[in-house]
């Protein structure tokens, strides 16, 4: 397609915008092919692509920039209009770059809190096996004292049982004293078996919830 063809085309493509926009256009390309000079011209018009892709590029410039605007090569654009899209762009990206920032920030706050996390677990942990010694020291001291008493409640029910025979009062204390103590044995065993069957299964199940709570809120959040 020669220079005279393109312009005629392009001319009737252009016939719905008014006329000083058009005379505008055919007045700019024709210069701009003016000063390519002969040689270049047929270089040039390819470069414009074809009269409809050139007159649909002017049009969708007139609808966005009006008399604002001006013809070039490509088509008719707004120089500031546009630098003042790529400023939004470049903001936008500030922001994202901002927030990747934010969140290399939030990361290191994390790894910086693993100190204070981890010995806060200690603490924890520490408490909970202070607490099942304690409570262990505790069964084992019921466990052995009932079991002393016990022993020496038999001893003196048989040696009072003995003495009811040679000397009846001594006897009869002795006695007395066996069961006050078979009484004490009885209730520390009692003791021992209420914090083996009820106590520590409880305190047990108290220690567990604490940690399921701390490491499944944890997870819940990550979530």
């Amino acid at each position: 397609m020669n220079r005279l063809e393109f312009m005629q085309q392009l001319e009737a493509l252009l016939s719905d915008i008014s006329q000083s926009e058009r005379e505008a256009a055919l007045q700019y390309y024709n210069d701009y092919l003016d000063d390519a000079g002969v040689e270049n011209e047929q270089e040039v018009l390819e470069g414009m692509g074809s009269p409809e892709q050139l007159a649909r590029v002017i049009k969708e410039g007139l609808e966005e920039n009006g008399s604002e605007g001006e013809f070039t090569e490509t088509g008719y654009h707004n120089e500031a209009f546009e630098q003042d899209v790529k400023n939004e762009v470049a903001k936008k990206g500030e922001g994202k770059r901002l927030s990747n920032s934010m969140i290399v920030l939030l990361v290191i706050l994390c790894i910086l809190a693993m100190p204070m996390f981890t010995a806060l677990l200690s603490g924890l942990f520490g408490a909970g096996v202070g607490i099942l010694g304690g409570f262990l020291g505790l069964f084992l001291g019921t466990a052995v004292v009932g079991g002393v008493l016990f022993l020496v409640a038999l001893l003196l029910l048989g040696i009072g049982i003995g003495e009811l025979f040679v000397l009846p009062l001594a006897g009869l204390c002795l006695i007395g004293a066996g069961l006050l103590l078979l009484g004490l044995a009885i209730f520390f065993i009692w003791i021992t078996v209420w914090l083996w069957g009820s106590a520590l299964p409880w305190i047990i199940r108290k220690i567990v919830g604490l940690f399921s709570k701390i490491f499944h809120g944890r997870k819940g959040e990550a979530a």
